[in-house]
Parts: structure tokens; sequence; C-alpha cells
């Protein structure tokens, strides 16, 4: 996993397999770095097009819009 930050966005590239450990570790940093600085717009680029990915990308997307009110984006 990359992160940068640019333009007001933070940027994720996903180069990774998540199963359930890995998915929550990446949340958890993720929406700590969102807590700890404020970002309010999030892109994540999924290298992998794996369906365990995907699913775990729309399940991150839905606690973000729970939890916060920015823009999440996954590519």
């Amino acid at each position: 996993m990359d992160l940068y930050y640019q333009n007001e966005t933070l940027y994720v590239e996903l180069l990774e397999d998540l199963d359930e450990r890995k998915y929550n570790d990446f949340r958890g940093k993720i929406f700590r770095i969102i807590d700890d600085y404020g970002v309010d717009r999030i892109v994540i680029q999924n290298h992998l097009e794996i369906y365990h990915n995907h699913h775990y990308l729309k399940q991150m997307k839905q606690d973000y819009a729970e939890k916060y009110h920015g823009e999440f984006f996954i590519r």
C-alpha cells in the first residue's frame, strides 16, 4: 500500500490482496489518518481487480459514509 497526499486529497494505492485481518488493519490506518489530519477526500486506487478487494472496499466506503461526510472514491 502506498499513500500520498496531494491537492487536499489522500490517495491510496492498494497493491495487495485483502483478507479480513488486512482489511481491518488497512481500514484502521486510513481512518486514523482521516481523524488526525481531517482529510475530506479519499481516492483508493485498487490495482488488483479481485472479488475480495472489491467486497472489502465497498464495505469500507459504507463505513466511511456512516462516520464521515467527505468524498470517498474507488478506482
